[in-house]
């Protein structure tokens, strides 16, 4: 769906992606954070899964040395792809995944309360900012792409994707479930700006039928 986000994708696919994914992510804050089981598996996970790398305690690593140069060249290559497409829609809608995906994500690690088990670290860390940037930028990737470049595209956005969500957890940076939170935030703002593309549509639709075909003016 992702692929053809932002033009073709049906209004009603896009509505329902949104609520399953939100639905997904409120279930996944539920358990992974708001249970101790939950929070003693994804702390776990993490313990796994960086001590594959030979990681025993919060590092800097390689993502911390190089995550704004990477970030910077990851924009420039979704900013000349959106420009490629020469359409305001495209860019309009790429500007609003792109910001609905960050702002979500930080003010939901702001507002949502980590439960104290005596697991990990007390501060919350769902969903984790980092990745919801790379993920924002991976669905941005995607859905703006033209359709010869489209597989090229999920195959540089799906690599990104994968190396930072494991570098994230790998240097105990985040757990599995924060991860896995900061993509179902992306693909959920996608979903909702396809569903408001529609809306938009429907509305100057109605307009110009009503003015005898001439959409408002407002609508430039």
């Amino acid at each position: 769906m992702l692929g053809v986000m932002f033009a073709s994708t049906r209004p009603w696919t896009a509505a329902t992606t949104a609520v399953v994914t939100a639905l997904a992510l409120a279930g996944l804050y539920l358990a992974v954070v708001g249970t101790s089981t939950g929070q003693n598996v994804d702390h776990e996970l993490m313990r796994w899964i960086s001590a594959a790398f030979g990681v025993e305690n919060p590092v800097e690593g390689a993502l911390g040395r190089y995550q704004l140069p990477m970030l910077a060249v990851g924009g420039v290559v979704v900013a000349a792809v959106v420009a490629s497409r020469r359409s305001k829609t495209v860019a309009v809608s790429a500007a609003l995944v792109l910001f609905g995906t960050v702002a979500s994500a930080y003010v939901l690690k702001a507002l949502l309360d980590r439960p104290s088990f005596g697991i990990g670290p007390m501060l919350n860390s769902f969903p984790s900012n980092t990745v919801a940037v790379v993920a924002a930028l991976a669905v941005v990737l995607v859905g703006s792409a033209a359709r010869p470049y489209r597989s090229l595209a999920v195959l540089l956005a799906a690599s990104a994707g994968f190396v930072v969500s494991v570098l994230v957890v790998a240097q105990q940076w985040h757990r599995p479930g924060d991860v896995l939170g900061a993509w179902l935030v992306a693909v959920l703002a996608a979903a909702v700006v396809r569903v408001g593309q529609a809306a938009w549509a429907w509305t100057s639709d109605v307009e110009g039928s009503l003015t005898g075909g001439q959409t408002a003016a407002h609508r430039g």
